[in-house]
């Protein structure tokens, strides 16, 4: 008999239950049992639709990907000045690297990429979602720097890496509740504005079309 095709919701419902469970726990302590659990089914039940805890994990991380790939295909950026444009990107980008899914996926990937057990089928798919997203970076990259003069093939990867790199900095300060308080909150928004006049003046001054604000 031919296996019926898995139920999307039930898949979504697994994936979404890994994901809170290993946000919970650390990925190490979200046992298949504990994901089966907060999703209300039975491990055969999830055996029925992704087959190993590899195959698992790698629906989580492809879920990751997804959110990113349709959080950048909405975004745009459309400040008026180079300064204001990245201010915007910066927002889109820590709707992804700075949540605290994104510790999640990080997990996982980095898991999965040093797991000498992680089939050589996994891999190739992870290599391929990672680059999903290459072409809407590079459009958004393009709109920050529109106007400037500068090339995005050249300042769009320094761009994307500074402001994710704030994004992610952020992150894992404030995944320790004990050393992150208000005081730090208030610190990072002043860092954030600090890092993002800066970019937007480095581009200015490297083309010379300075902004009146």
């Amino acid at each position: 008999m031919t296996a019926s095709r898995p139920d999307q919701p039930a898949r979504a419902a697994v994936v979404e239950a890994a994901i809170q469970c290993i946000l919970e726990r650390g990925i190490y302590r979200a046992s298949s049992n504990a994901i089966a659990e907060r999703a209300g089914v039975t491990w055969g039940a999830i055996q029925h639709h992704f087959g190993t805890r590899e195959a698992l994990m790698l629906a989580v991380l492809e879920e990751g990907n997804e959110r990113l790939s349709r959080l950048l295909r909405e975004a745009e950026i459309r400040g008026g000045s180079v300064e204001e444009r990245v201010g915007e990107y910066l927002a889109v980008l820590e709707a992804h690297y700075g949540s605290q899914e994104y510790l999640v996926f990080m997990q996982v990937l980095l898991t999965l990429a040093h797991d000498p057990r992680t089939s050589e089928q996994t891999l190739a798919t992870m290599q391929r979602i990672t680059g999903a997203v290459d072409a809407d970076l590079h459009r958004l990259g393009g709109e920050v720097l529109a106007g400037s003069g500068e090339s995005e093939d050249e300042l769009g990867p320094v761009l994307f890496h500074a402001l994710r790199g704030m994004a992610m900095s952020h992150l894992m300060i404030s995944a320790n509740p004990p050393a992150y308080g208000a005081g730090r909150a208030a610190e990072f928004a002043a860092q954030k504005q600090a890092l993002v006049r800066a970019i937007g003046l480095l581009v200015t001054s490297r083309t010379g079309r300075f902004e009146s604000h």
